[in-house]
């Protein structure tokens, strides 16, 4: 799709919906029964607003919808709102909106738990845990996020205590033989504290990615525990306080690197040993590319470990408030495993990470009958360490007669960033609202790694390249940015309105640790974007739109060169969009929620070399779609509730989504790329009539969809390696409320 056409469908699709309020206010005038939909108040743009009121593109998910339809992981997420891709990877957890996201650990989307920012998107598995809603902003977030959210924005925000005592004690089943227990406590400790603690554990004991090699385990199993805690007090009359504890751990082979597409002719060039794949063992080398299947021999195994600390204070006086937002995170990560798909567990690698981050958030704001405005400043004090260390068991990859090892290790990498910004919206007059922003960021990073090669030889391991010299190779620099925002809005009646924006985001540089060249460059985006949001129905449905172009400089992009990955600018890139989402309140029993989201990606001028197709050169990428940028995306979902003659009420759920074909690298193969997909995902939910019990089933991936999540190319492999979506799981859940109904 061209953008001429995109834009002419849109622009149609806009002049109609301008005229619709009148018509649909008339048509529902009579309707004294209409059933309406819940209005959630948002807070992505810094001030509470409905998501109709909001100039921005952004969806917003409830407990309830989060609760009905099992939200256990922003792998749900993405086939409930427009535009989100994601995927998991050796532990990282790829988050992209509209085709932006995160590589090598560095987000492109920001994700915050209860405003507090993740430096590093892995450690967000916690936000999933007993959630009083979720916040999806597209777009760039420049302004009022910072760094890293050029993509735009997620943010969890956490059940706060009660002022009565409530919880719940839910056991849960589903196959794959996962066993689920959670429990949620809150309620007041006297009329000015308040305390909630939530809690829950996985055992999955039976792994759904096969290992074929004798002997081995399965793959994707184990265990994951989540904590939080939650302390309220009203200290003052003014003053509010909360505190919380969070912490998350998970162990067993929860990571899988299985071969995707084969090329046996790179793999034996590059020195590795011959495949016999007609015969059965014992042939030299074995692996396959079916779906969820892997030959990996050797240990496979993951400690991962996140912990939190916050503390937000809350003034509030005559005309303005000032908050405070302290946040301290403590990410570590290990794992383990043969990241071939072979069954001679050809690279045996170990990846050690250790991530510790202080942030400190301080913002002013004020409202009156004309101003809406907030101004900050955000300081983030960020400290790293890896190590890599890959182990061959055959000779490989250089022309010596004995196998060898790579050893990385980056004993710090020490990020330091200072942040002023301010954003405000004028009323001009009752209909018509202007707002700006700017932000400025300043960061100065130092880090220091070393690249050796080690040889086995019978009398001992000697090194005998380091590819970046002696001792470490230590590198500081400094990084600046001023971002910007302008928007316009006007109310078109009283439950319409139209915005314009203009935005910057920018996403940080950095050092790849696998090589010795300088630092990558900052990514910078312009975004513009149009967009029209109505309420009718008398308050049963809404429809939003959304018109979006991206310009990129210096746009990165993520490559494996040998079995390094690497990070390097492509240069120019551009994103043109159309996004739609409807909400609708048939009647009081069915209610349907759509969304469609059209994309025209493509870099710019950007020479590189596939190193799969080494022969050809240079490669001009002008013109390719973006990584994680599909065409089309629609999510699509039908729900349905009653009251049951036998007692209690019954909501069943189908929810459907699509995306069209997403590529994995920049050279536009198909070999590099997955097929369009479907996903089928039902709930059904049933509650006693006191409210005192319910239970719900579930089946996810009900056609048992197979697709790649995530893959990459490299040239001394025996084929492309990557992920694999989740198979069809049915289950049920049971839970006791108590309290509160």
């Amino acid at each position: 799709m061209n953008c001429r056409t995109l834009y002419s469908a849109a622009g149609a699709l806009l002049a109609t919906s301008i005229l619709a309020p009148a018509a649909a206010e008339d048509a529902d005038a009579d309707a004294s029964d209409a059933a309406s939909i819940e209005e959630i108040v948002v807070t992505g743009l810094r001030r509470a607003e409905t998501v109709l009121e909001t100039p921005a593109a952004i969806s917003a998910l409830g407990a309830e919808e989060l609760r009905n339809k099992g939200v256990t992981d922003i792998a749900d997420i993405q086939y409930l709102v427009p535009s989100l891709q994601y995927s998991v990877s050796l532990g990282e957890r790829n988050v992209a909106i509209r085709g932006v996201g995160q590589f090598a650990n560095a987000p492109g989307v920001m994700v915050s738990v209860d405003r507090v920012v993740q430096a590093v998107g892995s450690g967000s598995q916690l936000s999933q845990l007993d959630l009083e809603r979720v916040e999806v902003l597209r777009g760039p977030q420049g302004t009022l996020y910072g760094r890293n959210a050029t993509g735009g924005a997620v943010n969890f925000i956490s059940a706060k205590p009660t002022e009565t005592a409530e919880g719940y004690v839910r056991a849960g089943f589903a196959e794959l033989d996962q066993v689920t227990v959670e429990g949620v406590y809150g309620g007041p400790v006297t009329d000015r504290v308040g305390i909630r603690v939530a809690a829950n554990y996985l055992d999955a004991s039976e792994g759904w990615v096969k290992n074929r090699y004798p002997g081995e385990e399965d793959l994707m199993q184990g265990e994951k525990s989540n904590l939080r805690l939650t302390l309220t007090a009203q200290v003052t009359d003014s003053l509010d306080a909360e505190l919380i504890y969070g912490r998350t751990e998970s162990s067993g082979p929860w990571d899988h690197w299985a071969m995707i597409r084969e090329h046996y002719a790179l793999g034996t060039a590059s020195g590795l040993p011959p495949v016999d794949i007609q015969h059965s063992p014992p042939a030299p080398v074995l692996f396959t590319v079916k779906p969820r299947e892997i030959y990996s021999r050797g240990r496979n195994d993951t400690d991962r470990q996140y912990e939190l600390f916050s503390l937000t204070l809350d003034w509030d006086f005559e005309g303005f408030s000032i908050k405070s937002i302290t946040g301290y995170q403590d990410w570590a990560d290990e794992f383990i495993m043969p990241a071939d798909g072979t069954s001679i567990g050809l690279f045996q690698r170990y990846d050690g990470a250790r991530n510790e981050t202080w942030t400190q958030e301080l913002t002013i704001a004020g409202q009156n009958e004309r101003l809406d405005w907030i101004a900050g400043m955000f300081y983030m004090d960020d400290e790293r360490e890896r190590l890599l260390f890959f182990d061959f068991p055959v000779p490989a990859l250089l022309p010596l007669p004995v196998p060898i090892q790579l050893d990385i290790v980056e004993p710090y990498y020490r990020t330091d960033s200072r942040a002023v910004f301010v954003d405000a919206t004028w009323s001009v007059g009752d209909r018509l609202r202007i707002g700006g922003g700017i932000r400025r960021t300043e960061e100065e990073k130092e880090e220091g790694h070393a690249f050796t090669i080690l040889a086995k030889f019978p009398f001992g391991v000697v090194p005998v390249v380091q590819r970046c010299g002696p001792g470490i190779l230590e590198q500081d620099w400094d990084e600046s940015e001023t971002t910007v925002r302008a928007s316009v809005e006007y109310d078109l009646s009283e439950t319409a309105m139209g915005y314009v924006s203009y935005s910057e985001g920018f996403k940080v540089g950095g050092v790849n640790q696998s090589d010795c060249n300088p630092q990558w460059l900052p990514e910078t985006v312009d975004a513009y974007e149009a967009g029209y949001k109505l309420g009718f129905g008398a308050g049963a449905s809404s429809l939003r739109v959304a018109l979006f172009h991206y310009d990129y400089s210096d746009f990165q992009v993520a490559q494996v060169i040998g079995i390094m990955g690497v990070i390097t600018n492509a240069g120019d890139a551009q994103i043109d969009g159309l996004e739609l989402e409807l909400t609708s309140a048939l009647d009081e029993r069915w209610t349907v929620n759509a969304g469609l989201t059209v994309l025209d990606s493509s870099y710019g001028h950007f020479l590189n070399t596939d190193t799969l197709r080494g022969e050809l050169g240079l490669l001009q990428n002008d013109g390719n779609p973006l990584n994680n940028a599909p065409e089309t995306s629609v999510n699509l979902g039908v729900s349905y509730a009653t009251t049951l003659a036998a007692g209690g009420s019954l909501s069943v759920s189908l929810d459907a989504s699509y995306r069209s074909r997403v590529y994995y690298r920049e050279f536009g193969q198909k070999d590099d790329s997955q097929g369009a997909y479907a996903i089928l995902n039902v709930n059904a939910n049933w509650r006693s009539t006191d409210g005192g019990w319910g239970a719900r089933l579930f089946v996810r991936n009900l056609t048992d969809e197979e697709y790649v999540t995530q893959l990459v190319g490299s040239n001394t492999t025996y084929g492309r390696q990557g992920t694999w979506n989740m198979p069809r799981q049915a289950g049920v859940e049971v839970t006791r409320f108590f309290g509160r109904r």
